[in-house]
């Protein structure tokens, strides 16, 4: 019994040492490319379509490799608006999947074939006050 915990021991360090020094499919200056990429689209997505929009922070940007040719983006970014009359906060936390579609020596091309916004909050700066009824109604209720 001890000599197939060894050879299972020594099979899991070997496949370990061998995963740690594969190159990754995409390299870590990739990643940070793909992300201030993705930024600036949603920085000017943002400033196009709310132009009173301001305070634009992304609060969570990262990238991870689901394969080859394929990363996934997950990011959170929060912006203050005032366009309806009211000092709100929105926060918007989504998912981007993009695919290697064009590679030359001097740059990638990745599509962003799927954006999934998975959850909106707004925070409003200044209370709303909601008056619901009248005292007349309370006063019959009692």
């Amino acid at each position: 019994m001890k000599i197939v915990s060894v050879v299972f021991f020594a099979a899991a360090l070997i496949l370990t040492w061998g995963m740690s020094r594969n190159k990754p499919a995409v390299s870590e200056a990739m990643h940070l490319s793909i992300q201030n990429e993705l930024k600036d689209v949603i920085t000017e997505y943002v400033q196009r379509s709310l132009p009173d929009a301001n305070n634009l922070r992304f609060e969570k940007f990262w990238t991870e490799t689901l394969k080859p040719g394929k990363v996934k983006a997950v990011f959170t970014y929060t912006f203050q608006d005032a366009s309806n009359g009211l000092d709100v906060k929105m926060e918007i936390n989504g998912v981007a999947i993009l695919n290697k579609v064009a590679e030359t020596p001097e740059n990638l091309t990745w599509s962003m074939d799927e954006l999934h916004i998975q959850d909106n909050e707004v925070n409003f700066q200044d209370p709303i006050h909601i008056t619901a009824g009248s005292n007349d109604q309370k006063k019959e209720n009692e």
